[in-house]
């Protein structure tokens, strides 16, 4: 039953589906429209994701990265954590499947966060826009205080889950 878990949701997603298709035809295919139109969108970022983690897991060497992001390089791995989610563009979704090959290997929770966090919300790419829009004060104020706030919550979400009963690092498969 277990192996099956992952399948619950599109099951459950499917039925609610086809009971719509049932009810109201028009509602049905609306649905299905906006489901494929979503697929449409979303599978080139999923075909691209599969690229960059492919290229991470066999093209390089997993083993330097890892230790570039050492659990006793507390700075420097928060310094690469934060340089390495602003120079990412696209969106985050890829980062989860990057985290969790980091985490078997070994990196420390409050590096993941701040990857993550800084990946969704500090990004370079979108620099000259965020200036444009926001203005170089309001921008500069916005991205000192959303990269402390990010330490703060690495720090906090490393203590709270290695704190945990089930905070282990052998529990993320």
């Amino acid at each position: 039953m277990t192996k099956y878990k992952s399948a619950i949701l599109p099951i459950i997603t499917l039925m609610i589906t086809i009971f719509i298709y049932i009810s109201d035809r028009d509602k049905g295919i609306q649905v299905i429209l906006l489901f494929l139109k979503t697929c449409k969108s979303t599978i080139p970022i999923l075909l691209l994701m599969f690229l960059l983690l492919s290229f991470l897991k066999f093209g390089m060497d997993m083993t330097k990265l890892q230790k570039s992001i050492n659990k006793q390089d507390g700075v420097k791995s928060v310094i690469f954590a934060y340089f390495f989610g602003t120079l990412v563009s696209g969106p985050i979704y890829p980062g989860f499947a990057l985290s969790k090959m980091l985490v078997q290997g070994g990196v420390r929770i409050r590096v993941i966060v701040i990857m993550l966090s800084v990946w969704a919300t500090l990004k370079v790419p979108m620099l000259p826009y965020e200036l444009k829009i926001l203005g170089l004060k309001l921008c500069i104020i916005r991205w000192i205080v959303t990269g402390v706030v990010i330490l703060i919550i690495g720090i906090v979400c490393e203590k709270i889950y290695m704190h945990s009963a089930k905070g282990t690092i052998k529990n993320i498969e």
